[in-house]
């Protein structure tokens, strides 16, 4: 059953997975924007609990990176993507009741595995599928069924003309919090210096391409994130958290040479929801208020195609 938002003596929680999610993978496929490899950082600094009864706070730190192997089979219409990435999140509390001292830290880690296989047909026409099981834990106990989640999607673009391709498809995913099926509808839009990238309810990208060789993009960047963790903790029956949240802002990109790219993402994060989970299969309930936070990282891509 469901209680109200409360805060309990619990510790043990954590916030974010970076960023490494199936349904950001596929974005980035639908919009001819394929990530060889990458590294990023995430910083949130401290935001109240809301309702809360002895002042609160959290601070988040997240560091990630991601490797991607593609092939092309031999019917030369296919490409198969295996990937790997690993997530790591350092959270500190503040004035939580129960915990060991006034600050205390927790951390968290992500690892997964992805096969990615992209097939066209009909010129105009492109198929996706993605498996991605996803290791998501404290590991501070033994391991556990409980410990893994299989995410995935299934994705089907038609290009309509030179400027767009739209699309639609189906996603087994973590963002919202807890491992949901969502519909999903992708829009890719390309004029000139003008570009969107989307795949709603997820996320979408505008930018405005500058400089003389257009290696430097200004632009609006909406994505959601979450993540559902297997918990431990000495002093509470809280045993798997999770969380959703949405991140809003100005995006900057900057690509020195062809393959090598720089990116800012800084903003608002807004509707923090978390939910713990005990050994009863009760849920508490509670938000943070919306802070600043700021996202920066360094990638390997393909060039682009025209």
């Amino acid at each position: 059953m469901e209680k109200a938002v409360v805060i309990k003596p619990i510790v043990g929680w954590t916030q974010g997975v970076i960023g490494l999610c199936v349904l950001l993978f596929v974005t980035n496929v639908n919009g001819q924007d394929f990530k060889l490899g990458g590294l990023k950082y995430a910083y949130y600094p401290q935001s109240e609990i809301k309702k809360g009864n002895n002042g609160e706070k959290t601070s988040f730190n997240e560091f990630g990176f991601l490797i991607n192997i593609p092939k092309k089979l031999k019917n030369d219409s296919t490409i198969l993507i295996n990937g790997i990435g690993y997530g790591s999140v350092n959270a500190t509390m503040y004035n939580f009741l129960g915990a060991p001292s006034n600050k205390y830290d927790k951390k968290m880690e992500v690892f997964y595995y992805q096969a990615t296989l992209l097939h066209q047909w009909k010129k105009d026409w492109t198929f996706v599928v993605n498996l991605q099981p996803t290791l998501a834990s404290d590991f501070e106990e033994k391991l556990s069924i409980d410990d893994f989640v299989l995410q995935g999607a299934v994705l089907v673009t038609k290009k309509m003309n030179d400027k767009i391709k739209l699309g639609g498809g189906i996603a087994h995913s973590t963002r919202w919090g807890s491992p949901i099926v969502v519909p999903t509808f992708s829009f890719f839009y390309k004029n000139k210096k003008h570009t969107v990238n989307a795949l709603l309810p997820a996320s979408c990208v505008y930018t405005y391409s500058m400089l003389p060789k257009n290696n430097l993009k200004l632009g609006v960047k909406f994505i959601t994130n979450g993540a559902n963790f297997n918990i431990s903790s000495d002093f509470s029956k809280i045993n798997k958290l999770n969380y959703s949240r949405a991140n809003i802002g100005l995006i900057a990109m900057y690509q020195p040479r062809k393959i090598f790219r720089f990116e800012l993402h800084t903003g608002i994060s807004t509707n923090r929801i978390y939910r713990l989970v005990d050994d009863n299969l009760n849920v508490t309930t509670f938000d943070s208020k919306a802070e600043p936070f700021i996202n920066i990282g360094f990638s390997i891509v393909l060039p682009q195609r025209d």
